[in-house]
């Protein structure tokens, strides 16, 4: 039986990197956020992608004091969610509409410098995010919980593993392996500097 965790719980045990909250709000709220993505145009990947960076929003979220919430903590992750899917569509199709934007937008608000930088950071984090995603789970597991500054002591309890050193060792190969995933990858080809 899966242990309920009240929203204030799961907050403060965002705040704290708890393996346990992040696994809880998988179980409970990836199915929701799959659900609408589907319907939304999206896929399996694009439901990863989003939970883990809503999951990241959350708790940065989370560390600002205090953390007051309006509405349920589910009703919140699925408001960003569906915030941050709305600016992935809005990227993937704005050459569609691009021109109007640029009539109906001031420019002052952002020099295009600042915009395509921004866009080529997100686009890099995707990237980073697939590549990520294509890892065993184990592996991607490990350097999440590396990710979060989990002690590596507390990562070799959490994963069973028999010592530190055996994490680091782990957590090596994987960022080597992820390393060499990304750089294969024809879409980064055009981020390598030679």
């Amino acid at each position: 039986m899966i242990h309920q965790y009240t929203d204030k719980e799961l907050i403060e045990g965002l705040r704290q990197r708890k393996p346990c909250c992040i696994d809880y709000l998988y179980q409970e709220y990836f199915p929701v956020l799959r659900h609408h993505l589907i319907q939304n145009s999206g896929n399996r990947q694009d439901v990863e992608d989003l939970f883990q960076d809503t999951v990241i929003v959350l708790y940065k979220r989370s560390l600002v004091h205090p953390f007051n919430l309006g509405c349920s903590l589910k009703t919140y992750f699925m408001a960003v969610s569906k915030n941050l899917w709305l600016q992935r569509l809005e990227r993937k199709y704005r050459l569609l509409y691009q021109a109007e934007c640029e009539v109906n937008e001031p420019r002052e608000i952002y020099s295009p410098e600042d915009q395509e930088l921004r866009e080529e950071n997100l686009e890099k984090q995707r990237l980073f995010y697939k590549n990520l995603m294509s890892l065993s789970t184990e592996c991607r597991r490990l350097l999440q919980l590396y990710c979060l500054k989990i002690p590596y002591k507390e990562i070799a309890r959490l994963m069973n593993y028999k010592n530190e050193v055996y994490v680091k060792t782990r957590k090596y190969s994987c960022k080597n392996l992820l390393r060499k995933k990304i750089m294969k990858d024809p879409e980064c080809q055009q981020y390598i500097k030679i």
